[in-house]
């Protein structure tokens, strides 16, 4: 046994997708980027993601962040989001869960009037958040994520068991190959969740074979981790029920935030949803719903985008201090495949 450093953690969930909140403990370079602390965690701290989103602490299906200071007073903080496996640029259901965390905790100034604004400097762009509050209870997280666009349409590929479709391959602050499962006998639920994680991943790597991924302006940004998988919604009012399939395979049980605005983005550029419309998505429980709505259209370099903002609600679950025994192979996180 030796002397152990402590990280305090916060977890949450919004609609089911559980997060850690990783926000003491770090000694970030000062005057770092968002990128450039990314890479110090990535050389420095990998060993904590390990043990924090692996058992026995984490399980197979964790998500977590790195709250970081901001690197400029146009930010009130960094997000570096996490699983098991690897990063992501953004987390929609995170940033909801954070940004209420944030405002709960006081780990941010409340502003007076009931609603406190929060600006995310993400490995994805800039994302602001606006939490509403009273007295002492914080009740949801409005954001406006970094804008989405269509990358490519109709990527055609097989799908076992399933037969021939077509993707659309779509940013929302990740890249996602979006899928219609309609017409097919596979259904979203979570009865179905081996399954769809079995082809999600089949899909994923069918879809890179076929598209070379790149963001228009942030270089750094050129993979595809997500897929979705949608059908028609279970809960009325709804636009949609889908499920986000990632990284080794795990299943995000929210409506999926990053995955609203690609949606919204893909309904959009079919004609299906008009700009300033309010939408509200149906995730893989078929509990809550996200309510998401494009406020207008801008440019990524020379290729039209447009502005999603997503709407929901998160809960507290709890707080732990973790101390963690790099020496025990066992202790320092690991993962049934």
């Amino acid at each position: 046994m030796r002397v152990q450093d402590v990280y305090n953690v916060i977890y949450t969930h919004t609609e089911g997708e559980p997060l850690c909140i990783i926000y003491s403990g770090i000694p970030y370079p000062a005057n770092s980027s968002i990128l450039d602390k990314r890479a110090f965690l990535e050389e420095n701290y990998d060993w904590l993601r390990k043990a924090l989103m692996r058992e026995p602490r984490g399980h197979a299906d964790m998500f977590g962040v790195f709250l970081t200071p901001p690197s400029s007073p146009d930010y009130d903080a960094g997000l570096i989001y996490i699983d098991g496996k690897e990063y992501s640029h953004m987390c929609g259901h995170g940033t909801i869960a954070v940004a209420m965390a944030m405002v709960a905790n006081g780990l941010v100034r409340r502003s007076p009037g009931g609603l406190t604004k929060i600006r995310f400097e993400t490995t994805a762009g800039l994302v602001v958040a606006e939490v509403a509050h009273e007295g002492d209870r914080v009740l949801w997280t409005r954001f406006e994520n970094v804008p989405a666009y269509v990358a490519e349409q109709n990527i055609e590929f097989e799908l076992p068991g399933y037969g021939p479709l077509k993707a659309d391959l779509v940013w929302g602050g990740n890249y996602f190959g979006i899928i219609d499962l309609r017409g097919t006998k596979l259904r979203i639920g979570p009865e179905n969740g081996s399954e769809l994680s079995r082809m999600g991943l089949i899909a994923r790597e069918a879809i890179r074979a076929k598209v070379k991924v790149q963001h228009p302006t942030e270089a750094h940004i050129n993979n595809l981790n997500f897929i979705t998988f949608w059908h028609e919604p279970t809960i009325e009012g709804c636009l949609y029920k889908n499920v986000h399939v990632f990284s080794a395979g795990q299943l995000d049980r929210s409506p999926g935030g990053t995955g609203t605005s690609a949606m919204m983005a893909y309904f959009e550029k079919r004609d299906v949803i008009k700009l300033n419309q309010t939408i509200t998505s149906e995730g893989l429980l078929g509990s809550g719903v996200f309510e998401g709505c494009l406020i207008g259209e801008t440019k990524l370099g020379s290729v039209r985008a447009v502005r999603p903002t997503v709407k929901g609600t998160a809960g507290m679950l709890g707080t732990a201090a973790w101390t963690i025994n790099r020496d025990d192979p066992v202790d320092a996180g690991f993962l049934v495949l």
